[in-house]
């Protein structure tokens, strides 16, 4: 008997318990009118920027900091050439710039005490021309030996190649003990945030885009904003199609070769339903609605086939005009949760 009534308890507590709170939301109908139709083109993603990084001076390979596939930041060093004969050039530089320049300074206090005493007429012209005239070498042998040691700065400099850019290097030309010369490329470096598309549109496209418009790009089933770069007003004379350039940045790595998809609108006008774009939301990797069955969130799948205004265009065989949609409220709800619409009386009105 207790066995029984420890049971039937749970049963019973479960039957009285509450049901779950309606989730409130607010809802619109479904509206037909017309839109311009989207019609998808298939791009191929290029890297936008891919550098083969050359050496700017010659030299042996001392060391070597990174390898294929490693990501690395604007100004990383990457690699080190052998700059010793040249260090020791630059110490020698440095002593005859010194050696000039105090040569230099002692010219010019005899050429102010010359220039006092031909004042005076203690000494001839020629005797105060000649310290002028020496003076003027010793400037201009400073000045040279300024420039030849700034040169051999920059020099030793380039012994040390950097990162132009955050970027992966996809190659790597260059091992430790080797020599490079001048223009020998020792890595490739691409930045994989942005990249490039390219795809071919008909005449009838051409006029509907425009430099600076933001248009959405799907990659791998991810949604992405691209901006047009350029319409190339050069085509296709058998296919009467022009390239459109499409630059897109992401804050996730992309990869050259990739498939991308664009959608423009059409110019002719087309029926659809139409529902503020609140109303649609991605859930499990598709665009969906949601809609009231009796009170319970019911979950439909939706395909997106044009824009007008702040109103989205949508298809779905489970779709009709007047059909209640959830437009505020839709991303907190979940498929088959009770739901209740806080603008009902107003829809009723309408």
């Amino acid at each position: 008997m207790l066995r029984i009534l420890l049971l039937i308890t749970p049963l019973l507590l479960w039957s009285e318990a509450p049901a779950p709170r309606a989730s409130l939301v607010e809802m619109a109908p479904l509206t037909k009118g017309e839109v311009n139709r989207l019609q998808n083109f298939v791009g191929t993603l290029y890297f936008n920027q891919k550098s083969n990084l050359a050496s700017e001076t010659n030299g042996k390979v001392l060391k070597v900091h990174f390898d294929s596939g490693d990501t690395v930041k604007k100004g990383t060093l990457l690699v080190t050439l052998d700059s010793s004969i040249l260090d020791k050039n630059i110490v020698a530089s440095k002593a005859s710039l010194r050696e000039a320049e105090a040569n230099y300074r002692k010219s010019n206090r005899d050429l102010k005490r010359y220039k006092t005493l031909l004042a005076d007429q203690s000494i001839a012209r020629s005797e105060y021309d000649a310290i002028n005239f020496a003076t003027t070498g010793f400037k201009s042998r400073t000045s040279a030996l300024q420039a030849g040691l700034d040169a051999q700065l920059i020099e030793k400099r380039k012994k040390k190649i950097y990162a132009p850019y955050d970027g992966i290097i996809t190659s790597k030309a260059v091992e430790v003990g080797e020599w490079v010369n001048t223009g020998d490329s020792i890595a490739q470096i691409v930045n994989p945030y942005v990249a490039d598309i390219t795809v071919n549109i008909p005449e009838k496209f051409v006029q509907s885009v425009k430099k600076g418009d933001e248009l959405k790009v799907n990659i791998a089933s991810q949604e992405h904003r691209g901006e047009v770069k350029a319409v190339i007003p050069v085509g296709d004379k058998n296919t009467r199609t022009f390239p459109l350039k499409v630059t897109l940045k992401s804050d996730k790595v992309l990869f050259e070769g990739m498939e991308a998809n664009i959608k423009l609108p059409n110019a002719q006008l087309e029926n659809a339903l139409l529902i503020p774009r609140d109303g649609v939301i991605k859930r499990f990797g598709q665009q969906i609605v949601f809609t009231d069955a009796k009170g319970a969130a019911m979950m439909i799948p939706v395909t997106i086939v044009g824009y007008f205004q702040d109103k989205v265009a949508i298809e779905s065989p489970m779709l009709k005009e007047g059909m209640p949609i959830v437009i505020k409220g839709n991303e907190r709800i979940f498929p088959n949760q009770p739901i209740k619409a806080t603008n009902q009386e107003t829809s009723k009105k309408e």
